[in-house]
């Protein structure tokens, strides 16, 4: 069963993914969301600044689901399958999911996921913070993926609050197959929208770089690339980058 969410609202704060472990550790129940007009603080992944001004959708759910940590780190693919089919009901270009966590929108970045957890019990998490970034009406430029908003993309005027419910309603259903079978319930409906399945791809890692064939991923959520000199490597962290459409 997936919990009932329950949204506070906040004029300004320095990141809702922050605020949002605190309540956890704090004993928060699942399904609180904290979602802000303006983040002063935000963050994406491996520490990237997240620009949050206002007017785009801002927002952290605290989930509890007593999963082992690599389990509960495949629910960025399900945030993403969920915003996925959001968006390709708001427009008519192609939508997309970028392994590991991001949407596409006409090959152009909409979006950001990041998960925290902590509290570690009896090898599964006591909790996990998913933050979730929307451009609706303004998009950062200069970042290391070419950017877009909803309206840019010629989707409809959101408010960031309309958009949190649309998302969140398709969110819980996803949660829900995911509490019972996992990701690997939910890794074709991945698969059929993923960009560069197929193609060469760049593989940028913290210390080295790895061109190959995006060939898969796992039920986990593992990158498969197939190399030039037949071996395959997995990798369950990265950035990838479609070097043919450059």
């Amino acid at each position: 069963m997936s919990p009932i969410f329950r949204a506070e609202r906040i004029a300004e704060i320095d990141s809702t993914n922050e605020a949002l472990k605190h309540r956890a550790i704090a004993g928060a129940e699942e399904g609180l969301v904290l979602r802000a007009d303006v983040q002063t603080a935000g963050r994406g992944r491996r520490g990237r600044h997240w620009v949050s001004e206002a007017g785009n959708l801002y927002m952290s759910v605290l989930l509890r689901p007593a999963k082992p940590p690599a389990m509960a780190a495949t629910l960025g693919f399900v945030v993403a399958i969920a915003l996925g089919r959001l968006l390709r009901a708001l427009v008519t270009v192609p939508v997309q999911h970028k392994w590991p966590n991001d949407v596409l929108v006409d090959g152009r970045k909409i979006s950001g996921i990041l998960l925290e957890s902590g509290g570690i019990v009896g090898g599964k998490v006591d909790w996990l913070v998913l933050g979730i970034g929307v451009n609706l009406h303004h998009h950062p430029e200069g970042g290391l993926y070419p950017t877009t908003d909803l309206v840019a993309a010629g989707g409809p005027s959101l408010t960031p609050d309309q958009a949190m419910d649309l998302l969140l309603g398709e969110f819980g259903p996803l949660y829900e197959v995911w509490l019972r079978s996992g990701f690997g319930a939910l890794r074709a409906d991945w698969l059929a929208h993923c960009s560069g399945l197929g193609e060469n791809v760049v593989a940028r890692l913290e210390r080295e770089e790895i061109v190959g064939r995006f060939e898969d991923i796992d039920p986990d959520g593992t990158l498969v690339l197939a190399l030039a000199d037949g071996s395959r490597r997995c990798l369950a962290a990265g950035d990838i980058f479609m070097p043919a459409r450059s």
